[in-house]
């Protein structure tokens, strides 16, 4: 079966404990189950690394952006993906210890690790084409915070004034701000803690004044709001009470070591920390994006991972709800960042992560080869568990503890002594599979992995595979002097509404042009004097200014279509030239406002000049002839332009750009296709049970049979004999007795031919059942494809749809002369 579009992930094999060897029955995970999360386990050596790379892989190449936090440096491994699967793409990055140790050159070695990578697929029923697959199904970067040897990460926009539904929301506000300041002090080596130290209570309180009053807060900006805060008590305490100015200056001056060093310059240049951006590409394609945190210190790590995990909160909570799989967040080693006992700024954001995330569709997998130090009570929120081989009998007792949480949660029975056995078998690449959405555990051997684990990647293997100074001109560089990314034409134009643009001038009349720009000596002091039916409107200006007439139309624009269920109203506010010729104003000319209506203003400027105003747009009536053809030109042009998936049976919104609607046409796949998946296992779930069931009772009649004509074949055989026997011992070649004894064994002859006929025409029955069973899996199997297919969002094509305004659509709200700068 093709597993690839049906959100299945191929993670291996099933494997039989008892003969130690890997079956030939696949071990498919359904990829909806790790939206309740999982969990991985295994110490060093038992394969963890690889299955949760074989994880990630899959949900790439079924279109789920990845998020991969990496203490260690293995998850870079990602991105050596080896089509050709030659020795010349292998050699470059193979580990020179290990060829040396081999007494090989790289390049030898490099093809015999190709040769070793080529086979090590064809076992498992892969090959280089897989590879391009995984290749193009999702763009893969390495982000490295605090070092530009990767990706750079800029983390100004993290201590930015949240949006307005965090301020509103006191629990989501308490928690950015918390985790802002524990982060802050703890890169800064303060101990604080939360509540308890003044340090924490005074950071809080800078930060959380700040983002109420809708203001930014940055580095510099906190040192100085420490020295002088603007408040003047803190709770129901003097400021000078609570926290004096001196104990003030020692904190504000740990702060600026912190910004003084020249290591942390790295920690303000780069991509934003924008969870959706480091998800899907410009173009709205996925991406694997891998946050190598291995070159930073405890602090360091601590201080960033907090960010990441408060941002990811707050872009999840943005989203809508989905039961299917719409990220993965894979934590490579998660061991310190949720202790049992500890609160470290790590531990709020995972906890709201592993109850609330399954609402929005985002999977957490959490991996760790140290299993004693969890919170396993968080834990037990996880659905999935990946159990491999385990160094002290103490891990195992503690990761059976926390399985029994699990099972408790859930209402399963649980079997300690059988899996304790089980867990005590594992070998190398050996995981006990236990999901809650199964009835039964699985133990499986890991599929090989397409990308190449070379093992940890050092500083000059990232900037080399990142290509760090081709990233680097990539992005563009604000007057801030903070790297931004290069803008998207995606991003910067949506393309649900085409900005009016001029169009070609009617035939026989040429397009009123911008006057030139007017002297000081034709232009006036003054305002003109005109009809006061005629709104003037001024944009407010420097003295000195010359200010020039143009015609401002401002009208409510009203759409409506029940088919592509659009119900929508947008003001529009277009400006056009007013020329002296015969045509005085033409709309086919206008531009879209380049000021804010609201800021206009009825009185004029001071010092300021304003140029001649033509003949035509002195007189009242003119205004009433050009707002009706303003009012009409509107309801001809004002069209906007959507995209519509036909398969997904989804419209753009007006203002959504195209790249967030193709992410969100992915998610909508995605959901149909789980959906329509369902209701083919349902439907065809019964008829399967029932001919299993049948398959079952068949094989029991035929060992039932078998039992009964070696029973009936050993007695007539025993009959038989003690006839011969008699009858050769015998004084008399024929008895009574050898005479009964010779009819019972030929009464048995014919009872063992009979039940050997029963077992034939049994073994028959069961051959005839399972050719049912097989054929009713096989339409299962069908019709699965046919919806893989269906629902596969590369073959889906987006439509344009013109909209076009209502009849009767059009309500101009504001209609004048507006003066604004030559």
């Amino acid at each position: 079966m093709d597993y690839e579009k049906l959100g299945l992930f191929y993670l291996g094999k099933q494997y039989d404990i008892q003969a130690r060897a890997r079956t030939d029955v696949p071990v498919l995970y359904d990829s909806s189950d790790l939206v309740t999360h999982a969990v991985i386990v295994g110490m060093t050596g038992s394969g963890k690394t690889g299955l949760g790379i074989d994880l990630m892989e899959e949900a790439a190449i079924d279109g789920i952006p990845v998020l991969a936090v990496d203490p260690k440096g293995d998850l870079a491994n990602l991105l050596l993906t080896f089509p050709g699967l030659s020795g010349a793409e292998f050699a470059p990055w193979v580990n020179q210890d290990e060829a040396r140790a081999a007494g090989q050159t790289p390049e030898a070695y490099g093809a015999a690790e190709a040769a070793k990578w080529a086979k090590g697929l064809a076992d498992w029923g892969q090959d280089g084409e897989r590879i391009t697959r995984l290749k193009g199904a999702a763009d893969f970067v390495v982000y490295t915070p605090g070092s530009t040897m990767g990706r750079p990460v800029s983390i100004v926009e993290s201590f930015a004034a949240p949006p307005a539904s965090v301020v509103d929301d006191p629990d989501l506000l308490g928690d950015r701000v918390s985790t802002a300041a524990t982060s802050v002090l703890t890169l800064a080596g303060v101990d604080a803690e939360p509540l308890r130290s003044r340090e924490h209570v005074l950071v809080s309180t800078l930060f959380a004044d700040a983002w109420k009053a809708g203001q930014d807060m940055d580095l510099a900006g906190l040192i100085g709001a420490v020295q002088n805060p603007p408040i003047e008590r803190i709770g129901v305490m003097d400021l000078e009470a609570f926290f004096p100015a001196k104990d003030r200056f020692t904190l504000a001056m740990q702060l600026n070591q912190l910004l003084a060093a020249p290591s942390f310059a790295a920690w303000l240049q780069g991509d934003p920390l924008d969870i959706d951006a480091m998800l899907y590409t410009p173009e709205g394609k996925p991406r694997v994006a891998v946050v190598s945190i291995a070159h930073l210190d405890d602090h360091e790590r601590m201080f960033f991972v907090s960010l990441l995990l408060n941002e990811l909160v707050a872009w999840m909570r943005a989203q809508r709800g989905t039961s299917s799989l719409r990220a993965l967040v894979y934590f490579d080693e998660i061991f310190g960042f949720l202790p049992p006992v500890a609160n470290p700024p790590s531990k709020a954001p995972l906890l709201k992560l592993l109850k609330q995330a399954r609402a929005f569709g985002v999977g957490l997998t959490l991996a760790t080869q140290n299993p004693v130090d969890l919170d396993y009570k968080a834990l037990s929120n996880c659905g999935t568990w990946m159990l491999g081989r385990l160094q002290t009998e103490r891990d195992k007792a503690r990761v059976l503890d926390g399985l029994e949480g699990v099972a408790a949660s859930s209402g399963e029975g649980f079997d300690r002594a059988a899996l304790d056995q089980l867990l005590s078998s594992l070998g190398k690449r050996i995981f006990l599979l236990h999901n809650v959405h199964e009835k039964h555990p699985v133990v499986f051997e890991t599929r090989w992995t397409l990308s190449y684990l070379r093992g940890p990647m050092g500083r000059d293997e990232i900037r080399r595979l990142c290509g760090s100074a081709d990233a680097a001109s990539r992005a563009t560089v604000s007057d801030s002097g903070v790297a931004r990314p290069p803008q998207s034409p995606a991003d910067s134009v949506p393309s649900a509404l085409s900005a009016p643009s001029a169009a070609p001038a009617p035939s026989g009349l040429s397009a009123p042009s911008a006057a030139p720009a007017p002297s000081a000596l034709s232009a006036s002091s003054a305002a003109p004097v005109l009809d006061p039916q005629i709104k003037q409107l001024f944009i407010p200006s420097p003295a000195g200014s010359v200010l020039s007439p143009s015609v401002l139309g401002v009208a409510r624009v009203s759409y409506s279509d029940a088919k592509l269920g659009i119900d929508e109203t947008r003001d529009v506010a277009l400006v056009t030239p007013i020329a002296d010729g015969a045509v005085a104003v033409d709309w086919e000319h206008a531009e879209p406002a380049s000021f804010d209506v609201d800021h206009l203003e009825t009185r004029p400027p001071a010092g300021v000049a304003f140029a001649p105003l033509p003949a035509a747009a002195a007189r009242a009536r003119s205004y009433a002839a050009w707002e009706t053809a303003f009012a009409r030109w509107a309801g001809q042009t004002q069209a906007i332009e959507l995209l519509r998936s036909v398969r997904a049976k989804v419209t753009s919104a007006p203002d959504e750009s195209e790249r967030a609607f193709r992410i969100r046409v992915t998610e909508a796949m995605h959901e149909g296709r789980d959906a329509a998946l369902e209701k083919v296992r349902a439907k065809h779930a019964a008829k399967i049970r029932t001919a299993e069931d049948k398959v079952r009772r068949a094989q029991a009649a035929v060992e039932r049979e078998s039992q009964q004509a070696a029973e009936s074949k050993v007695s007539t055989a025993v009959s038989f004999g003690a006839t011969v026997l008699g009858a050769l011992l015998g004084r008399k070649a024929v008895s009574a007795s050898t005479l009964g004894r010779a009819t019972t064994a030929a009464k048995g002859m014919g009872r063992m031919s009979r039940e050997a006929a029963d077992v034939a025409r049994a073994e028959a029955n069961v051959e005839a059942l399972t050719q049912q069973l097989a054929d009713l899996q096989a339409a299962l199997e069908a019709e699965m494809q046919a919806v893989g297919q269906q629902w596969d969002p590369a073959t889906d094509e987006l439509e344009r749809v013109v909209v076009k305004p209502k009849r009767g659509g059009v309500s101009v709200q504001l209609f004048g002369l507006v003066w604004q700068p030559h």
